[in-house]
């Protein structure tokens, strides 16, 4: 697989007094040699809509404002095409203190890069391009995250892009593939996920 899509599910915070702190924090890998049927797909599913939809989604995908028929669309479309998806999860009850949050998402991101790696999913036989949502305004901490991804997975030669998900069809993919694991962990619901089931090949713990 010569192309890793990345997105991720849930919350960075850790005062579970709090409403709606998340229970679990998720990264997604969508894996793929041919990214054109996948964005095929993502057009297909975007010309369903009603007219009106696609006015209020800004001409994008995002499995979170979807209908269910939408979601169930794109993930039955996924499931058909060759592609295979990776996760790994963290519980963050089991998390005590973390003094850099960011450093904690590096380190998922990586231990799932390397981990697909020592598995045999991802090879060192060429260039793999690594793409992931631009979720933060400072150019200096998507800096940070792409040199640390680089040199902590050295075995693997990684090109990292961070762009905007209405840039890049992919992305709003992978969106879709994390919301419906999150509805398994988070939710308890497999419901979403049974649809790709086929298509995933590796979840992983975080410091199980």
């Amino acid at each position: 697989m010569r192309s890793i899509y990345l997105d991720e599910s849930g919350d960075m915070g850790f005062d579970f007094t709090k409403g709606g702190t998340s229970k679990h924090l998720l990264i997604t890998f969508l894996m793929l040699n041919e990214c054109r049927p996948v964005i095929s797909l993502v057009k297909k599913v975007f010309t369903s809509l009603l007219k009106t939809r696609k006015r209020k989604n800004n001409d994008m995908l995002h499995a979170y404002y979807e209908k269910d028929i939408t979601v169930k669309r794109m993930l039955n479309g996924l499931a058909l095409l060759d592609v295979k998806i990776a996760t790994i999860r963290l519980d963050k009850r089991n998390v005590l203190l973390t003094a850099n949050v960011h450093e904690l998402y590096t380190g998922m991101v990586v231990s799932l890069v390397n981990r697909l790696y020592a598995d045999g999913i991802i090879d060192n036989t060429g260039d793999i391009m690594f793409i992931a949502s631009r979720k933060n305004t400072s150019n200096k901490l998507n800096e940070d995250f792409s040199e640390s991804v680089v040199n902590r997975t050295s075995n693997i030669n990684l090109s990292i892009d961070i762009v905007k998900p209405s840039d890049d069809k992919c992305l709003q993919a992978v969106d879709f593939i994390s919301w419906a694991m999150w509805q398994k962990y988070e939710k308890d619901d497999e419901s979403y996920s049974e649809i790709i089931a086929s298509k995933i090949v590796k979840e992983y713990v975080m410091y199980k």
